[in-house]
């Protein structure tokens, strides 16, 4: 078996340094992910020659690890969050229309994640002397909690530790900062030392950053069990869990596009992914050249005892000349070679799960040539050796791979395919299938675990952090009848929950119908809702309780979807129907100067230059439209009908022949909609919510 120190190697933590037990620094730095489409070539191109660069800044650090982990979404936090963006008029319905999102997420696909990446670098610094880690080394030996706290105590108030590694720290942060590395923060580097042993176990994350902050001796307070089965039991005052390490053995010679990272974040089930690093020795008996040299003696001695012999070997052997040609060549050019360990992480709560896992881990990864072992006896080592706190060392041998830095680069860390908002309405999920799914949308959603949260209106938000937009604009394309109007329809119910005026133009005019139906049909059960509310009102004193017993009921009926409803003007502009009249009439809907300039602007447009060509009839539709206004301000239902019909009764031939002319124009056309009697209701500007219907064809058809 191979070894490694079992204990807790963590005595000391400032802001996103830990100090081990021997004296040495790591650094850790959460890197976000970048979003890149699974179809965009070039930017995935352009962001591996990226990391590459990043990565070869980190040669004198001699080694590095990166971790993707799936960090829980906590959907009541970021549900709370919307919830203050959200209108008092349609509270109700956003905590309803929440409260469900959130009971359906959880049982169809159970706890959401995200996966966030963590590197972490050992730094140099010249000035913690041998004897200081010598004494680390006994201290954490023989006498592990009071010995380390008095040395802890020491380092932290009489030596400041960290002081001698903020340069380095400085310089790393520079380097990481092409791909946006962040500096963790006390709390979160602690707290991430302590997530190894928290795997698949219930826990309060608040809890345990504040059980860390007490003592770093509780980064492992977890009973920590091998079992014979291969497998890891791990048990904390929540319950118990099983965590298995899967070590990947080996890759494939050609690693072009190999995309671990984006083939991993597809498994329907969270996993963790660990690479461990250390760069390769360009010079010396045990450089990478000399290995070369070795194994090409090897290889030229086995090619010529297998063609002596006939033996099938030779093509394998072929294989292994072209691999070390081409890493002859890559030395020989002064590129960057590293050795690391690669592990995907499960944790379950039975081994039928755990072994499910596995089996897909493996079938999944056995398509792109990548072969992942059970590492059945090595559990134990693969547990302790994925902390962050370790680094990969020479005297590792088992599942090492050896390749160039930039083939190591094709696992494309680092990047993700989320799309949307972190706070936000849930309006779909992520689905990785290449083809179609043929109408089979159950098995679709079955397939995926990603689910897609957006808010449009935090694109003009300032300090999002991560936001790499200010555009709330887009584009919804697709085929016929493949559902874009319905994303659209959806999109507009969700933010018209929001704080703010929102105008939805429908132009199939159907919605004010679809919404009446549903409206219809929940009001037909309201007798039966208001007779449960009654009775509950007999039977229960504390209001409290009565208060969520009344809110359950409403919620059973559906009343908060009704009241939505209720809240939403509809106004259509299907001129056949005679009461959407005057929908548009600027005399119904605006006052004062504005009502006056758009009833002047929409006669220009009527009547044309024979509006303008003589200054008598401008000034008898005036008078007359004063007049109309003033009628209106008294009360009276008038529109802009009732302007032209005045200037009718007009003794001058020219005023009442135009006015007639107006008249016989509006009649039966689109006109009718802006010019009426006032009798109907119209857009309603102080509206939170408004639906404006058009037949679209009709509306063309009139323009033309």
């Amino acid at each position: 078996m191979n070894k490694v120190d079992f204990e807790n190697r963590v005595i000391s933590v400032h802001d996103n340094l830990a100090l081990r037990d021997d004296g040495s620094v790591i650094a850790m730095y959460e890197v976000p992910a970048s979003i890149i489409s699974s179809m965009d070539v070039e930017g995935k191109i352009k962001f591996k020659k990226r990391t590459e660069a990043v990565l070869a800044s980190l040669a004198p650090n001699l080694s590095f690890d990166i971790g993707m982990l799936p960090v829980p979404i906590n959907l009541e936090e970021r549900f709370g969050a919307l919830l203050e963006d959200c209108a008092d008029d349609t509270y109700d319905m956003a905590l309803y229309f929440l409260e469900k999102t959130n009971e359906d997420l959880y049982g169809s696909i159970g706890q959401l994640i995200n996966y966030k990446f963590f590197m972490t670098i050992p730094l140099k610094s010249f000035e913690v002397s041998g004897d200081i880690k010598q004494m680390l080394k006994d201290a954490w030996g023989r006498f592990k909690e009071k010995a380390v706290a008095v040395v802890r105590q020491t380092l932290e108030f009489e030596m400041n530790w960290y002081e001698s590694y903020e340069k380095a720290n400085r310089d790393l942060e520079l380097n990481l900062s092409l791909i946006q590395g962040r500096k963790t923060t006390k709390k979160e580097t602690g707290f991430y030392q302590r997530v190894d042993y928290l795997r698949g176990l219930n826990y309060n994350r608040d809890e345990e950053i504040a059980s860390i902050e007490s003592s770093v001796q509780n980064i492992d307070d977890t009973v920590i069990e091998p079992l014979s089965n291969g497998v890891i039991g791990l048990k904390n005052s929540y319950g118990k869990s099983l965590v298995k390490t899967l070590p990947i053995a080996n890759m494939p010679n050609v690693v072009n596009n190999l995309h671990l990272v984006e083939h991993a974040q597809k498994l329907p089930f969270p996993i963790e992914l660990h690479w461990k690093f250390h760069f390769s020795k360009m010079k010396g008996a045990f450089s990478l050249a000399s290995k070369g040299e070795r194994a090409s003696d090897r290889i030229k001695e086995n090619q010529i005892e297998a063609y002596e012999n006939g033996s099938n070997q030779k093509g394998s052997l072929a294989t292994a000349r072209v691999i070390l040609d081409e890493m002859t060549d890559g030395v020989d050019n002064r590129e960057l070679f590293i050795n690391y360990l690669a592990t995907f992480v499960v944790a379950g709560q039975s081994m039928r799960e755990v072994n499910y896992y596995k089996k897909i881990i493996q079938s999944d990864m056995k398509d792109i040539g990548v072969q992942v072992v059970s590492g059945m006896s090595d559990q134990l080592y693969f547990f302790y050796k994925n902390r962050f706190i370790e680094q990969l060392e020479e005297k590792d041998k088992y599942c090492i791979q050896a390749m160039k830095l930039s083939s190591a680069c094709e696992n494309l860390f680092f990047t993700s395919q989320k799309i949307g908002s972190d706070i936000g309405f849930t309006i779909g999920r992520i689905d990785h299938a290449v083809e179609s799914w043929a109408g089979d949308y159950k098995k679709a959603l079955a397939s995926s675990t990603n689910a897609v949260f957006l808010n449009l209106f935090q694109a003009n938000k300032q300090g999002i952090a991560g936001k790499i937009t200010d555009n709330p604009a887009f584009a919804i394309v697709g085929q016929t009848g493949e559902g874009k109007s319905f994303l659209t329809k959806g999109l507009f119910l969700c933010h018209s929950l929001l704080k703010a005026l929102t105008l939805y133009i429908d132009p199939k005019n159907e919605m004010k119908a679809q919404y009446m139906k549903i409206k219809a049909k929940y009001e037909a059960d309201f007798p039966k809702m208001e007779f449960e509310i009654e009775q509950a009102r007999e039977a229960i004193e504390d209001e409290e309780q009565l208060y969520w017993v009344i809110r359950g009921i409403e919620y059973k009926y559906y009343k908060p979807v009704v009241d939505y409803i209720n809240n939403i003007h509809f106004v259509s502009l299907d001129s056949k129907e005679e009461s959407n009249h005057g929908a548009l009439d600027p005399l119904v809907f605006l006052h004062g100067d504005a009502c006056k300039k758009i009833s002047v602007k929409v006669t220009e447009e009527l009547l044309g230059e024979k509006y303008t060509k003589e200054d008598k009839f401008e000034i008898a539709f005036l008078e007359s439209l004063d007049a109309v206004m003033s009628e209106r301000e008294k009360g009276k239902k008038v529109g802009l009908l009732n302007v032209f019909e005045r200037l009718l009764d007009s003794t001058d031939e020219m005023i009442s022949t135009r006015a007639n002319l107006a008249l016989r124009k509006i009649k039966n056309s689109q006109m009718e909609l802006v010019f009426s009697h006032g009798k109907n209701s119209a857009v309603d500007m102080d509206a939170r919510i408004t639906v404006l219907g058009v037949l679209l064809q009709s509306f063309l058809i009139s323009l033309f």
